[in-house]
């Protein structure tokens, strides 16, 4: 989790300057873990007061508890609310049997996500009870351009919208694989939009290959992304198109349940 920009004003409805501060010290949190008022004042610049009185009112929402040392952590209403959202997006529960089907198919990590905040956030995964754990956890995020998912993400974007993606990201290497030349990356999206499905080939972590597919709205935009994921010297170059063939079908099933869902 970062903590965002302050939102422009608008011209009928100038910004709640408490709401802000209470948003940016949930962040800030939510950032740490926990965090005592006197680390939350000098790193967010806000008096003393101000900080106690926001804690007081959170503390009283059932935003965050306080522990006997005075630090501050995150509740589970916020996972409450959270959850909320992925099932007003319909965007878990149309996907959920099918990843755990995928991810008994290949004996791989299948992870889903969204672009949010120009990046990928983990929205729902699942792994093979037996399979060694090195994928995200749900509510994290990685950079768009150098995970599978990322890339099926942005690669069936429109032009516009891609161009402004990319203006504002930062391509910086995560491995000495990544892409972090902008006319390289395009290329790469573009060959992801031709065969239906992307690759990360150790870019966001050595020794570790991932495939991602793009799934869509009814509108035809996509919606969300699937990847499955594993150690590089399992799936080899070799094994990409079989997983790959399985993969965007099963992108293509949650796609038409998300189509037969908004009809209905």
């Amino acid at each position: 989790m970062s903590t965002s920009a302050s939102p422009e004003p608008s011209a009928s409805y100038p910004v709640a300057s408490t709401v802000v501060t209470a948003a940016e010290i949930l962040e800030f949190i939510g950032d740490r873990g926990r965090a005592v008022p006197q680390e939350i004042s000098n790193a967010l610049k806000l008096n003393r007061a101000t900080v106690h009185r926001t804690l007081y009112t959170l503390e009283t929402l059932n935003y965050i508890s306080r522990a006997p040392d005075g630090s501050c952590g995150l509740t589970f209403h916020l996972f409450e609310l959270g959850t909320s959202v992925l099932h007003s997006h319909n965007l878990v529960d149309p996907a959920r049997i099918s990843l755990i089907q995928l991810s008994e198919e290949t004996g791989y990590t299948v992870n889903h996500g969204v672009l949010y905040d120009d990046r990928v956030l983990y929205i729902d995964k699942s792994s093979p009870p037996s399979y060694l754990q090195l994928d995200k956890t749900v509510g994290e995020t990685d950079p768009l351009h150098c995970t599978s998912l990322g890339k099926s993400l942005l690669a069936f974007l429109t032009e516009d919208e891609l161009s402004a993606v990319l203006d504002r990201i930062d391509l910086s290497p995560r491995t000495p694989k990544t892409i972090t030349d902008r006319e390289r990356l395009c290329a790469d999206l573009s060959r992801t939009r031709e065969r239906g499905y992307s690759i990360d080939d150790q870019e966001v972590a050595l020794e570790l290959r991932c495939i991602g597919a793009p799934v869509f709205a009814s509108d035809g935009t996509v919606k969300s992304a699937l990847s499955v994921s594993g150690p590089a010297d399992q799936i080899t170059p070799e094994r990409i198109p079989d997983i790959a063939v399985r993969l965007v079908k099963t992108a293509g099933e949650i796609s038409e349940r998300l189509r037969k869902h908004v009809a209905g």
